[in-house]
């Protein structure tokens, strides 16, 4: 897992066989293109009075970390990215009048260790979206970008520190984006906001993959709510993907449920979450699986135990405290599998990510950092995997926003 640094708050903030959206999600999405519609007809409505902004922003993140996992020989060296990846972005805005505006962002990560972008196909592989909004109908985004359920749940995380953060476990909350992605986010109503995403076939050419295997495409649904007031920040989501069917095996749709919640006491910020994740990682940011749907373009769903009809119910238990000029930030996470492993025949052992970091700003833009961390049954790339290893990491780095 990586982690990703989400961008400044500039703005409001699969398979061999395709298959319809569910009945509820078919009429949430039925319930969301009023006010689609309406959004667009108040964007063509207004008068052209621009404004016009364009940012550079961007994060350099590099630490001197330990590495170990069992079975292996410790690694020790640079690590990009020990408490948020290292990218950089552009993000612009016009405002049209009326309340309306046009919006677009382009960002991509950089491997500071090796000063080479993170995907050489694709320099925009964070985000790259172009969009309009209006003050009463929300924001609409096409392109490459983050589901509504990502963006809304990963909100609660104490500490991002790399490959030890809420999406450790969380797979649903893990900073991954999705191609030919479609997605609303309402204003804020009394607190509240609504948001939707769908990706017409997450199938990533750009990174090699088929992008519609015997004209198959893999699409993605994301449904997200949040509440923000005070202290208190509450939000949910579900994310389901089109059907899978390995090779010998049923069909099945992957499926990710989330609940997260924390709160501010001043004295310290409490977070708690949980998820239930079903045949496989919605986000395909976990293992390759079977062979087979790799050639088909369906990296990352997972192992195979996984993907056919295996189940994962993960927590997460965070909490971050003012220590002098800093921060001390705790965190705890938890994932049950509900599989056998088919090569060995034993029982997938329940994985816990535990970490310990200390973050010391040098000025706004610029901190210190340290954590210690340890995993059992937890694989660094992937989450899960049969040798159900154990690792541990200690790291210190620097990290400083433009």
């Amino acid at each position: 897992m990586t982690e990703h640094a989400m961008p400044p708050s500039f703005f409001p903030p699969i398979t061999s066989r395709s298959s319809e959206p569910p009945p509820p999600v078919r009429r949430a999405c039925a319930r969301l293109l009023p006010s689609l519609v309406a959004l667009a007809a108040a964007v063509m409505a207004m008068p052209g009075q621009a404004q016009t902004s364009v940012r550079l922003y961007g994060t350099v993140d590099t630490a001197m970390g330990w590495t170990r996992v069992s079975g292996s020989p410790a690694q020790k060296g640079l690590l990009s990215g020990g408490q948020s990846d290292s990218l950089w972005g552009l993000q612009g805005r016009e405002t049209l009048g009326g309340g309306s505006y046009a919006a677009f962002a382009l960002e991509g990560g950089i491997d500071t260790a090796h000063g080479a972008l993170d995907d050489l196909a694709r320099p925009f592989n964070y985000q790259s979206w172009v969009g309009l909004g209006h003050s009463t109908w929300g924001e609409l985004r096409l392109g490459r970008q983050y589901t509504v359920g990502q963006a809304f749940v990963s909100a609660i995380e104490v500490g991002s520190w790399k490959d030890f953060g809420l999406g450790a476990l969380l797979r649903a909350s893990d900073n991954y984006q999705v191609s030919r992605q479609i997605s609303w986010r309402s204003p804020q109503w009394a607190g509240v906001q609504l948001g939707a995403s769908y990706s017409f076939d997450t199938a990533d050419a750009a990174a090699g993959d088929t992008a519609a295997v015997g004209g198959t495409d893999h699409k993605l649904y994301s449904l997200a709510l949040r509440y923000e007031d005070g202290p208190w920040l509450l939000a949910a989501s579900w994310e389901q993907a089109s059907t899978v069917s390995p090779a010998g095996g049923v069909g099945r749709q992957p499926s990710a449920a989330q609940l997260g919640a924390s709160y501010n006491l001043g004295v310290a910020r409490l977070a708690a979450g949980w998820s239930r994740q079903r045949n496989g990682f919605v986000g395909r940011n976990g293992g390759d699986g079977p062979a087979d749907l790799q050639a088909a373009g369906l990296q990352g769903l997972g192992p195979i135990e996984f993907i056919d009809g295996g189940r994962l119910d993960a927590l997460y238990l965070g909490a971050s405290i003012p220590v002098g000029h800093g921060e001390l930030q705790l965190q705890w996470s938890q994932a049950r599998p509900n599989w056998d492993w088919q090569d060995s025949g034993a029982r997938a052992q329940t994985s816990q990510v535990v970490s310990l970091g200390y973050l010391h700003p040098l000025s706004l833009r610029t901190s210190l950092y340290a954590f210690v961390a340890h995993g059992r049954a937890y694989a660094l790339d992937t989450a899960l995997d049969a040798s159900q290893p154990k690792v541990s990491r200690v790291a210190f780095g620097l990290n400083t926003r433009f």
